[in-house]
């Protein structure tokens, strides 16, 4: 029986998640089909496109992202309560934002200011439109369902496009954060649909690196887009800059290729940060140093079956 969402999602304090979703029976319905040969590379850019667009408005900031043929990653940071701190009238603007009023597919930008009324005029809806903005699990369902009908719309057909349940993974750690960041930015890499950073299309580490200019590499990792604050916080959440970010994942690259020259340069750095990337492969409940994991599971009321990540 899977874990219930609400033992995998805290619901009071903010956390990383590492998130997974896949097309359904493993489809290649976002890359080039196997059988007939037909391509739909197309829709990873809907999906990224989406995301982004999504993430400026719920509660959750994206620190990394990969969409790969049949699937795609998500390391995202998860603020329960931060929707209770928002003003109706930002409830209001977030939620028409995302959700706009259209007529014939096409975003009315004049009726945005009537549906914001209307919404701060009805008590009830409003909190819902609040709740909604401030989970995770409706962030991925309001993720998902355009693009899945989108797909279905452009192949002539009904039904399930990604498989109902999505992964989730809780990152109780910085090392943990930034391992399943690395895991997600290397998956083309390691699929083999790029050879360098620069040419991940579909990933948040070649958005990076196209959007940034010389200046970024010394400052620390942001997310990618963020729904939780317009402003910088003081202190970062991941205290590593992009300089430091990318050499670590260039060396994760090489050694990936030459394990015996990468670590006999960094022995102790490269292996102990692969050991820890591939420890995100294991699809755990949990990802952390075993006291944090300990703490997390007896909060839960659930077995250790985790591995505790390499400290």
């Amino acid at each position: 029986m899977a874990t219930p969402r609400y033992k995998l999602v805290d619901s009071e304090r903010a956390m990383s998640y590492h998130l997974v979703s896949r097309c359904v029976r493993g489809a290649w319905l976002c890359g080039r089909d196997r059988r007939t040969g037909k391509d739909y590379s197309h829709r990873k850019r809907w999906l990224i496109e989406r995301l982004l667009f999504l993430a400026q408005f719920f509660a959750v900031e994206i620190d990394s992202y990969s969409v790969m043929s049949n699937h795609f990653h998500l390391v995202a940071f998860f603020d329960p309560k931060k929707c209770f701190s928002w003003t109706n009238e930002e409830v209001a603007f977030r939620w028409v934002e995302a959700f706009p009023p259209t007529e014939d597919g096409q975003v009315v930008e004049e009726r945005k200011s009537i549906e914001r009324d209307r919404l701060l005029s009805d008590p009830k809806r409003l909190e819902q439109a609040r709740r909604t903005l401030g989970s995770l699990s409706d962030f991925m369902k309001h993720l998902k369902q355009p693009i899945a009908r989108r797909a279905n719309k452009e192949d002539g057909c009904k039904g399930h496009f990604f498989e109902q349940r999505f992964y989730s993974g809780a990152l109780l750690s910085e090392k943990a954060v930034l391992a399943a960041m690395a895991y997600v930015d290397l998956n083309p890499i390691r699929a083999k649909l790029a050879k360098r950073l620069e040419e991940c299309t579909d990933a948040s580490i070649g958005e990076r690196l196209r959007e940034n200019d010389l200046a970024a590499l010394d400052e620390f990792l942001a997310p990618v887009a963020s729904g939780l604050s317009e402003e910088k916080p003081q202190t970062p959440r991941i205290e590593m800059t992009l300089k430091q970010y990318l050499g670590l994942l260039n060396s994760l690259i090489e050694a990936d290729a030459a394990e015996s020259r990468a670590t006999a340069r960094h022995p102790d750095h490269t292996s102990r940060w692969m050991a820890r990337v591939a420890s995100i492969r294991k699809r755990q409940r949990a990802f952390g140093p075993v006291e944090l994991l300990k703490n997390w599971i007896a909060d839960r009321g659930l077995q250790l079956r985790e591995v505790p990540l390499l400290d």
